[in-house]
C-alpha cells in the first residue's frame, strides 16, 4: 500500500516536471521568436533613423554653407557702412567705450540726491560736452549708437532742471541806488553775508563776469550754495589781487625825468 502510494507520488512528480519542461520550452521559443522580431524592427528602424541622419547631416551642411555666405555679406555691408563713416572697426570699439562711460556717468548723476548732485554739478557740463562731441562724429550715426546718444540727452536736461530748481539768482541793481558791486552783494544777508565771499558770485558767472570790477545793472547773477572758496575761486581771487597790486604800483611810479636839452 505504501509502495503504491509511493509509485503515485514518483509518477505524478514525473508528469509535473515533464509538463513544467515543455511549457519552459514553449516560452523559450516564444522568447526567440520575439527576440527575432524585435531585431527585424530594430534594423529597420535603425535603417531608417540612418536616413533621416544623413538628410539632417546634409541640411546642417547646406546651413552652414548659406550661414558662411551670409557671414561674408554682412562682413562686406559692415566694411561698406564703416567706409561711409570714415573709420575702421578700431575707431567704432573706441567710440563704443565712451559711449559706455559717458552712459555710466549719466545713470550715475542721476541716481544722486539732489545735495550730492550739486556738489557735482560740473560733471554735468562734462557730461554734455562729451555728449556734444559723440555726436560731432560720423560713428554717432552708425545704428548701435545713434538711439543710445540720443536717449542721453534728456538724462541730461532732467538733470540740468533738477539743477536749476535748487540754484538762486539776484539780479544786479544800480550803484546809486543799491550800491552793487560783488562785495556788497557777497555780504548781503541773503546771499552769504559774508563779503570775502565775492569771488564765488565772480566764478559762478565768468560768462557774464570779465572782469569783477564791472558788473552791470540788470544782470542775472547764479548765486552759488554757500561754502569755503574752492581751489579755483581763491586762484581766481588771488590773480585779481596780484594783477591790482602791479597796477596800483605802475601808478604810484614817479615819471622818469626828462633829459635836459642841450
Amino acid at each position: 500500500m505504501k509502495l503504491s502510494k509511493v509509485c503515485t507520488v514518483l509518477v505524478a512528480a514525473s508528469v509535473f516536471f515533464a509538463l513544467n519542461a515543455g511549457v519552459a520550452l514553449a516560452q523559450e521559443e516564444m522568447t526567440k521568436d520575439q527576440w527575432q522580431q524585435q531585431m527585424t524592427e530594430f534594423t529597420a528602424k535603425r535603417n531608417d533613423l540612418k536616413k533621416q541622419l544623413q538628410q539632417l547631416t546634409k541640411e546642417v551642411e547646406d546651413l552652414q554653407t548659406q550661414l558662411s555666405q551670409k557671414d561674408a555679406d554682412l562682413k562686406k555691408c559692415q566694411d561698406e557702412i564703416l567706409a561711409l563713416v570714415g573709420a575702421t572697426q578700431v575707431d567704432v570699439d573706441a567710440f563704443g567705450k565712451r559711449v559706455d562711460a559717458l552712459e555710466a556717468k549719466v545713470n550715475d548723476l542721476s541716481r544722486l540726491s539732489n545735495e550730492e548732485l550739486l556738489a557735482r554739478k560740473a560733471e554735468i557740463d562734462e557730461a554734455q560736452n562729451e555728449l556734444n562731441e559723440l555726436l560731432k562724429s560720423k560713428i554717432s550715426v552708425l545704428p548701435m549708437f545713434y538711439d543710445r546718444l540720443q536717449g542721453i540727452q534728456p538724462k541730461i536736461d532732467a538733470l540740468r532742471k533738477t539743477l536749476a530748481s535748487m540754484e538762486k539768482f539776484y539780479t544786479v541793481g544800480t550803484w546809486a541806488r543799491n550800491r552793487d558791486c560783488l562785495w556788497n552783494i557777497s555780504k548781503k544777508k541773503d546771499i552769504y553775508d559774508n563779503p570775502f565771499m565775492w569771488p564765488k558770485i565772480w566764478q559762478g558767472n565768468r560768462e557774464l563776469i570779465k572782469d569783477p570790477d564791472i558788473i552791470r545793472p540788470g544782470w542775472k547773477l547764479r548765486i552759488e550754495q554757500p561754502g569755503p572758496l574752492t581751489a579755483d575761486e581763491k586762484k581766481a581771487e588771488g590773480k585779481y589781487w596780484r594783477k591790482k597790486h602791479a597796477e596800483m604800483q605802475k601808478a604810484e611810479k614817479p615819471a622818469a625825468e626828462k633829459p635836459a636839452m642841450q
